[in-house]
Formats: C-alpha cells, sequence, structure tokens
C-alpha cells in the first residue's frame, strides 16, 4: 500500500509502500525495506476519509489515505486504533438529529450566559485610559458621521450643565463626567454615553422635554450606562471571538481592539432589556438621591413612546428599547 514517509527533522517526506504481516510494519523505500513491530507502533485513530498516521519508534511517521487498509490489518491482528469512537458516530445517521440538537443547545448556552458574562468580567477589568482613549476617539468619529453642531443657545446649555454638575457632584465611582450638545436630523431625539464619561443629547430631545428635571432623568438613566460600561460589554458581546479570547488568556486589554467599533454599535445595536434595567436602577438611585421626581422619567419616555412624531423618536427606542414595565417603575 502506498504511503508517505515523514522524517523527524523537517517537513520533507519520502513515497514508500507499506505492508503489515507477521507482526510487523513493513516499509519499503527504493534503496531498503525497514521492518517496525507493531508493539512498537502506534495508529491514530479513524476520522473520516483524512489520512491515517502511524507513529513509529524512531519518531518517523507514516501517513496512509487506505483506512479500510489499516482497520483490516489492525483487525486482523487485534491491535487498538482502529475505527475510533469519533468514527463511529459519524459513520453513522442515527445520531445525526441528537448531535445536531445537543450543538444548538451549546451555542445557545453559549450565547445567552457565557458571553454576557464573559463580557461582564472582561468590561470591568479594562484600565479606565483605554476606555477613555475609546470614547474620546467615539466622539470625533460621530461627529464626522452623524453629529452636527448645536443650534442651542449659549445660556441653554449652560444652565443644563449647571443643573448636570449639581446632581452629579455627590456621585462616586465614576470617570470624569460631561455634557455635549449635538445636532442631528438623522437619529433625531436622543441620547447617549460613552466610555470615557462624555454623555451626547441631541438639541431635539432637549425641545422635547418639558422641563430640565426629565432630561436630568435621562442623564441618570445614562450614567447608569457609563458606571456599569455597558458601551463597551455590547461591543465585547457583539464579538463573541473576542470575548472566547480575552477570557482564555486573561488579557483583557486585547479587547481594545474590537472597540474601535464602538460608534457604529452605537447607532446600529441596542442595548439588551438587562443592561437597560440596571440603567434604570440607577437612574433611580440618582433621582431620589437629589430628590428628583420619578415621574419625570416616565413623562419624557411616555411621550416618546406615545407618538410624538414617531418616524422621529423610533431612532432613540433603536437604542434604548422602552417597556411599560419599566416606564411603571418611575410612575410608582
Amino acid at each position: 500500500m502506498k504511503a508517505k514517509l515523514f522524517d523527524k527533522q523537517s517537513s520533507g517526506f519520502d513515497r514508500v509502500e507499506i505492508e503489515i504481516k507477521e507482526g510487523a510494519l513493513h516499509i519499503k523505500t527504493a534503496e531498503h525495506v525497514s521492518t517496525y513491530l507493531l508493539s512498537e507502533i502506534t495508529f491514530s485513530s479513524r476520522l473520516g476519509n483524512m489520512p491515517r498516521s502511524i507513529y513509529l519508534g524512531d519518531g518517523k511517521v507514516c501517513e496512509c489515505e487506505d483506512n479500510d487498509f489499516i482497520d483490516k490489518a489492525l483487525k486482523e491482528f487485534k491491535i487498538d486504533g482502529g475505527s475510533g469512537f469519533i468514527h463511529h458516530l459519524e459513520s453513522n445517521s442515527i445520531y445525526i438529529l441528537p448531535a445536531l440538537f445537543i450543538t444548538i443547545s451549546v451555542i445557545f448556552l453559549f450565547l445567552k450566559f457565557v458571553v454576557p458574562y464573559s463580557a461582564e468580567k472582561i468590561a470591568s477589568s479594562i484600565p479606565q485610559n483605554i476606555a477613555s482613549q475609546v470614547g474620546q476617539g467615539s466622539l470625533e468619529a460621530l461627529d464626522k458621521i452623524i453629529l452636527k453642531p448645536t443650534k442651542l443657545s449659549k445660556e441653554k446649555q449652560e444652565e443644563l450643565r449647571s443643573d448636570f454638575k449639581k446632581m452629579t457632584q455627590s456621585l462616586q465611582d465614576l470617570p470624569p463626567l460631561a455634557l455635549h450638545f449635538r445636532f442631528s436630523e438623522e437619529i433625531g431625539p436622543n441620547a447617549f454615553a460613552l466610555p470615557d464619561g462624555s454623555i451626547i443629547i441631541t438639541d431635539q430631545l432637549v425641545l422635547l422635554s418639558k422641563n430640565n428635571n426629565e432630561l436630568l432623568s435621562i442623564f441618570a438613566h445614562e450614567i447608569g450606562h457609563i458606571k456599569n460600561r455597558h458601551a463597551i460589554r455590547m461591543v465585547l458581546q457583539n464579538s463573541a471571538v473576542l470575548v472566547i479570547i480575552a477570557t482564555l488568556t486573561g488579557d483583557a486589554t486585547t479587547a481594545s481592539s474590537v472597540l474601535s467599533a464602538l460608534p457604529t454599535m452605537l447607532i446600529e445595536s441596542s442595548f439588551s432589556r438587562e443592561l437597560e434595567n440596571e440603567a434604570d436602577a440607577y437612574a433611580l438611585f440618582v433621582m431620589k438621591k437629589n430628590n428628583i421626581s420619578l415621574h419625570h422619567f416616565a413623562d419624557i419616555m411616555t411621550r416618546l413612546s406615545d407618538g410624538y412624531e414617531e418616524s422621529k423618536t423610533q431612532e432613540y427606542f433603536s437604542s434604548h428599547p422602552i417597556t411599560s414595565s419599566r416606564i411603571s417603575k418611575f410612575k410608582d
């Protein structure tokens, strides 16, 4: 039977003929015949029609494509190393449906539990200086892509910044917070947070509000996203391969390579209900701490969801999915 013989010093090989008889493997080359006792060599298990490896006692490896030939010889001499369990499974159609069910279940459990858990742990371990660099770069990218300079008066901007500063001055364990105003016809009434502590709010959302407390409630919610590093977690969850690599290697700094996609993620993706609930919980804490009536958040969110120029407000909910249960928490 024709085969390939690899030595232990290079990737080159010699074409040989092999024969198994009298308890030994005989390898014939153009110059001579080498003999190896079957008790001194090892056969790889069969896997489909992949070439079979025969590991020789002197470190050389013989590769043969005729699996049936090897199986027959191993069976004849009662040597372990035949078809193998994997080959048995793939050769029987009865196992296809159970294998498919197990595969789908494992993938579902991995995406449902392992990836979010890993993303949370990795996001919390990324140094703040990396998160800050990502946030600053994201705002610059968004200014080029979809955001324009604000049209709000300087008096209104300073008024909101003053109220924002009063609300946040006693909050702890946060990066330096900054409020930015932008105009954008594409995303309409909207607000979002970046990992460096920046909160961006559009002119359209400011004009939609009836008082500053409504906007402060939105800011409190966005601060919740910053505190829990939701933007980074969202990017990592959408980059499951990176999550696996960072989890296995323990090198969270490698996650910064994918965070360059953050601007696109903020526009095209949405936070999960779990992340929104975490941000809502923090907003409740901040509003109570500052004696801001909870109904202000419910009021502006209800106004957004109850048909105020729906075509313009739907963009907010593409990144902040709203539910009646979320609104009810603030009404109560």
